[in-house]
């Protein structure tokens, strides 16, 4: 039997969990054929059946969560050849979790995780969802930081309909005032205040960033003792704002909106992000939280250390 049919059965089983009845009909054949295929495709290695017993990651990620007080932490083996990619179905799995339904907003933000999990051809169907940028940035070059692109990719995936925001992250304060009168923007504005869900990347200390948005690059020095941001909201390892220099002039989702939004799904993995998970928790502008073990290692090690400074008080 060729490899390419052995392949298209397994991947409708396994992968789409279709029954073997269902498959037969798709492919034209019987279900005791099916049968046949999907055991030859294991015993020439083409489907590989790994039972693993509870892993440590459970462990890890109910420590996590209670530590931080969120409703929900996922954490998936670290990889160093998958990079960022090991993240991403997971993510689309706390997505399709919410069960949105027609006429409820979704905020989707920027940076290389969000753009990794925009990109993928797997993100829940969303037919009737509210789409819209969690942060402006028209003018951004880097791909990663472009949230109307990243909204499209999302949309055309996932059938979401979709609100662009045709403003840079940064107006000035007269383009802002023009943007706030306009009746049309006020509208897209307005899905903030009544989010369902938001799907955010949760950034790192500024002193370990090589791209950034320019507002970010720009306000480096304000931000030194930031411990990571939330669709650049900066907070410390407590949880308390980090301002930086016209900050009010941000067109995207603010502190309280983040807060109001009924759920917010942050993901995060990499150096230094550690500090950068407990501060957006403690700040409450997360309340479910996607990573790899080797972060939320990180993450219980900056917990335990602040919070045994924190006790301790002043000497």
């Amino acid at each position: 039997m060729q490899e390419p049919a052995l392949i298209a059965a397994a991947e409708l089983y396994y992968r789409d969990q279709l029954s073997q009845q269902e498959i037969a009909q798709r492919l034209g054949g019987s279900r005791s054929t099916v049968s046949r295929m999907l055991q030859l495709a294991r015993d020439e290695g083409i489907v590989h059946i790994e039972i693993r017993r509870p892993s440590s990651q459970e462990g890890l990620a109910e420590a996590l969560r209670s530590a931080l007080g969120l409703r929900r932490v996922v954490v998936v083996p670290a990889s160093t050849r998958s990079g960022l990619q090991v993240l991403v179905a997971p993510a689309l799995a706390e997505i399709a979790r919410l069960e949105l339904a027609p006429g409820d907003g979704l905020a989707v933000s920027w940076g290389s995780t969000i753009a990794e999990i925009a990109r993928s051809p797997h993100f829940p169907r969303l037919h009737g969802v509210r789409l819209i940028p969690a942060v402006a940035a028209f003018d951004e070059m880097d791909g990663r930081f472009q949230t109307n692109e990243l909204a499209r990719l999302i949309a055309t995936t996932s059938g979401a309909d979709v609100s662009f925001l045709h403003s840079p992250a940064m107006p000035s304060p007269r383009l802002r005032r023009t943007l706030l009168s306009d009746e049309e923007t006020k509208r897209r504005l307005g899905l903030w205040d009544r989010l369902s869900a938001a799907l955010v990347g949760i950034g790192p200390p500024t002193t370990e960033v090589e791209t950034a948005p320019a507002h970010v690059l720009a306000a480096q020095g304000d931000l030194a003792r930031a411990a990571g941001d939330v669709v650049s909201r900066y907070f410390d390892i407590h949880g308390r704002p980090v301002p930086f220099e016209n900050e009010k002039l941000l067109l995207g989702l603010s502190r309280d909106q983040l807060r109001n939004t009924g759920t917010v799904v942050g993901v995060a993995a990499g150096p230094g992000k550690g500090r950068s998970i407990v501060g957006a928790s403690r700040a409450g502008l997360v309340h479910v939280v996607v990573t790899d073990a080797t972060t939320a290692e990180a993450a219980l090690e900056c917990f335990e250390r602040s919070d045994q400074r924190e006790t301790a008080g002043p000497r």
